[in-house]
């Protein structure tokens, strides 16, 4: 029910403006510069093409459809046009980047590099925002140079070509090397120049000291940047079309395992999580959508979601109950190493969709609020969205102090949409800034869970968000368990946490239970087990597995516990 299947996101990513005249004149190189004629040094000669991390086992098979099938295309100077099915375009989807290699030959004076992508919406081709270029004598000791940036709208349909690149380099080398992102699924890529003089009248390299992760790593458990969260679960409320149709939402008894641990009888033992993130059950019985497929939402369906939300005996009310008995049972003490326990709620915000012409009137002025970027262009839809934005956070606000809540602390907004939608609108790391900002100024703190590599995962501090874990997505895809040790290396690398995600499966078939094992073998041997971390469910799973009289289900409730708690063993 709430499975992520990656591939059907590609066809919610809306497509932007038309390419224009101006666009292709801005794509267009550069007058040649005076001085000595530049030869294009790259050409014909070979490179490696590689993955920052090992190759996956799904999306390895899926991009050999486009492949580099004489290990020669990036450098034989052919180049393909604006088609993605022209064989001299070599296509990677995502896992993270992909590293270009390029063997000279011997040294000569590098003055421009530039690589040749494609960009075709409709096909789920984005062109990267920036390429970052090195140089190097020996292959070993690099220097890292300036990053080359997109110079067309990320919102461009297409299909359009672009040489992204840098230039007044001056540096002799032998090698060359691209690192270039591939976080919007497809990324097409079909000639690499290198241009320059035959000689080494350039300055020699001078190599850049190695990234030091000494202030990446995973998020602390429990730090200001987790707003004091430990283990954080996601709750669904939401409307369901079967029977019973409050299933996707939850009762004081329904929360009585998620706030405390509870033992084979169903009595409390200890307390469980410390964060409760309520998100909305993205799709509406209306067809509208909370996310950014099926229809925008509107100012009603997001008034009807805190509606659900503020009730006296679901979901937050429901919560406040079940903290309340459950200190009267336990006692203060409880939380992350010995200390009080608190139960901190993190809100989603829904997705503003910037092709919303009519949002509805959130300040009163008798004018429905546009969000609709090709209407009322960039700036202004920027404007409206926060507008929308900053409504919704003060009704979050407003609603919760009216309820009075005694045992559970507001900490926390949660951007929903799950990768920066920079295809439908060019501002929209602008809007996560100011949506930051905004909640900042309450004494919130703002979170973010991408998919696999989706786009804008690496660049997550810069948005504004204060802390990001990233879905693996291992459970629900036919890949390998090395998924998960990529996914916590490469987050590991950017500072992101990583994301627990189980299903009702787990509990009835071995081979998933399993998988969702791997996550948490997985943490323990890189360390996520003590960092800030969330946990998936589909709605309910966790209760069933502690209500459950089938051993093997119950046993992913106590395994999950202990692994909240730091003591869990493969």
């Amino acid at each position: 029910m709430m499975k992520r299947t990656l591939l059907s996101l590609l066809a919610v990513l809306a497509a932007g403006t038309t390419l224009t005249a101006a666009a292709s004149a801005q794509a267009s190189p550069k007058p040649p510069e005076s001085g000595p004629e530049l030869a294009n040094l790259a050409l014909g000669r070979s490179y490696t093409l590689e993955t920052p991390y090992p190759l996956d086992a799904l999306f390895g098979k899926t991009e050999s459809a486009h492949p580099d099938d004489t290990g020669m295309q990036l450098t034989d100077g052919v180049y393909g046009g604006t088609k993605f099915s022209n064989p001299a375009y070599v296509g990677r989807i995502w896992q993270g980047s992909r590293i270009v290699t390029i063997d000279l030959g011997e040294p000569g004076t590098v003055r421009k590099i530039g690589v040749n992508v494609l960009q075709d919406n409709a096909n789920g081709i984005f062109f990267p925002s920036k390429v970052s270029f090195s140089v190097s004598l020996d292959g070993k000791k690099w220097e890292r140079l300036q990053d080359g940036e997109s110079r067309l709208p990320t919102t461009l349909a297409g299909p359009a070509a672009q040489t992204i690149g840098i230039d007044g380099i001056d540096k002799t080398a032998r090698y060359v090397k691209l690192e270039v992102p591939v976080e919007a699924s497809w990324m097409f890529m079909d000639e690499i120049e290198v241009l320059g003089t035959p000689d080494e009248s350039g300055k020699k390299p001078h190599p850049t000291p190695e990234r030091s992760h000494q202030d990446d790593g995973y998020p602390k458990a429990g730090s200001k940047q987790a707003a004091g969260i430990s283990n954080q679960v996601l709750l669904y409320t939401g409307e369901w079309p079967y029977e019973p149709a409050d299933w996707i939402s939850f009762t004081k008894e329904d929360l009585k395992p998620y706030v405390s641990y509870l033992d084979t009888d169903l009595n409390r033992v200890d307390y469980m999580f410390d964060g409760f993130l309520f998100l909305q059950y993205a799709p509406l019985l209306n067809g509208a959508n909370y996310g950014a497929s099926g229809k925008p939402t509107n100012k009603a369906d997001w008034e009807k979601s805190l509606d659900r939300l503020f009730r006296t005996d679901y979901d937050l009310g429901a919560l406040d109950q079940a903290v309340a008995e459950a200190k009267a049972e336990l006692g203060q003490k409880g939380g992350q190493k010995g200390k009080k326990y608190e139960a901190k709620v993190v809100v989603s915000i829904p997705y503003p969709r910037p092709d919303q012409a009519d949002f509805g009137d959130v300040d009163g002025d008798g004018v429905s609020e546009n969000l609709k970027v090709s209407e009322v262009g960039e700036e202004q839809a920027l404007a409206n969205r926060e507008k929308v934005v900053k409504w919704y956070v003060d009704e979050v606000y407003k609603r919760w102090e009216a309820a009075g809540y005694d045992n559970i602390e507001l900490s926390a907004f949660y951007w929903f949409n799950e990768f920066l939608n920079r295809q439908a609108a060019e501002k929209e790391d602008e809007l996560i800034r100011r949506t930051s900002d905004y909640v900042h100024g309450k004494g919130a703190k703002l979170q973010w869970i991408p998919y696999y590599f989706a786009r804008g995962w690496a660049d997550w501090q810069a948005a504004g968000f204060d802390t990001a874990l990233m879905q693996p997505n291992y459970l629900f895809h036919n890949t390998a368990p090395d998924r998960v040790s990529t996914i916590a290396q490469a987050a590991y690398d950017h500072g992101l946490g990583v994301e627990i995600e189980m299903a009702d499966g787990v509990l009835t078939d071995a081979a998933l239970r399993q998988k969702y094992y791997t996550y948490l073998n997985e943490g323990v041997e890189r360390g996520y087990m003590n960092s800030f971390k969330a946990f998936y469910q589909q709605v309910k799973t966790l209760k069933k597995a502690a209500e459950s009289a089938d051993p093997a289900a119950r046993e992913v409730y106590d395994k999950t516990y202990r692994y909240l708690k730091g003591t869990y063993q493969p």
